[in-house]
């Protein structure tokens, strides 16, 4: 077995505090990342990872070594780099997770990123729920957040304003809200993530107002939210990425736009390892390219 190999193997498993996350990473079987660990332990003579049920973390010796084998694959790595004059094709499987109102800016950026990486083999999860990303042996994350707190490695790409909306519709037959007070006179459509809310905040003149909404529709996708908005079904609060296009072209109105009322930040982000994969990278450049080639603070606006 090669110890170089195993190495690579063995610095993924601390990494990802997991074999099974390893093996989906690195596309091996849990057993042969098993057999690779092994492989060092005999060599060396020393046990290198206390194994529970739960978690997997390096020894005393099995973290000295570690840092070794990081700087040793550095080193080889580099060689690797100038003897190939940089050159490196991204290739491979590729697994990105997303929220389910991301899924559009991915679909426009799709037929570009393959075009131009044919060798990589692309995966999407949309899902709102929580991705631990190692766990579960994603590359990418896309996370859409008002404040992110994360031992994962990666960047803003983005902000998305929310605005109070209503359509034309729903205006005529019941009025517009003049200020945030009168709200709890209109049914409010609002999303039930990370639980449902009974106020909104509202900001103007460095004076905060929490008023509190009758909702008349919760939702953990913003599709019904959008869609009974149009239909004028009632107000809703929708971030720009959600509901931009709909303000330029008059099917929905901002019914507050003196007013903040929030806004969330649109991440990437991959696990946190030194060495990040020629493949992620590219993603992440024609991500972002597709995204807001203007890079303004929100391109949905």
């Amino acid at each position: 077995m090669n110890t170089l190999d195993s190495m690579r193997v063995y610095v993924r498993v601390v990494e990802f505090g997991s074999f099974a996350a390893a093996a989906r990473n690195l596309d091996l079987s849990p057993a042969m990342v098993t057999k690779h660990v092994a492989h060092l332990e005999k060599r060396i003579g020393a046990l290198l990872l206390h194994r529970t049920t739960r978690q997997v973390r390096p020894t005393e010796v099995g973290q000295a070594y570690f840092e070794r084998c990081l700087a040793l694959l550095s080193d080889f790595e580099a060689a690797e780099s100038e003897a190939s004059a940089g050159v490196t094709t991204p290739r491979g499987p590729l697994r990105v997770t997303a929220p389910n109102e991301f899924s559009p800016y991915l679909g426009q950026m799709t037929a570009e990123f393959l075009r131009l990486y044919p060798e990589v083999d692309l995966t999407f999860d949309f899902s709102n729920r929580f991705v631990n990303i190692v766990e579960e042996g994603y590359d990418v994350a896309i996370r859409i957040s008002a404040s992110l707190d994360s031992s994962l490695v990666g960047r803003r790409i983005a902000l998305s304003r929310a605005h109070i909306v209503a359509s034309p519709r729903y205006i005529e037959q019941h009025g517009r809200p003049e200020s945030p007070e009168m709200l709890a006179d209109h049914p409010c459509l609002s999303y039930g993530m990370p639980s449902p809310s009974d106020e909104w905040i509202f900001q103007k003149d460095n004076e905060t107002k929490k008023i509190r909404i009758r909702n008349k529709l919760v939702s953990t996708r913003a599709e019904p939210l959008i869609l009974a908005a149009r239909a004028g079904a009632g107000v809703s609060w929708l971030p720009t990425f959600v509901c931009g296009q709909d303000l330029r072209e008059g099917r929905l109105v901002s019914l507050f736009p003196d007013h903040h009322v929030g806004s969330l930040e649109v991440y990437i982000l991959h696990p946190h390892r030194r060495f990040v994969p020629t493949k992620v990278k590219a993603f992440i450049n024609v991500l972002t390219t597709s995204l807001n080639p203007g890079e303004v603070d929100d391109p949905w606006e």
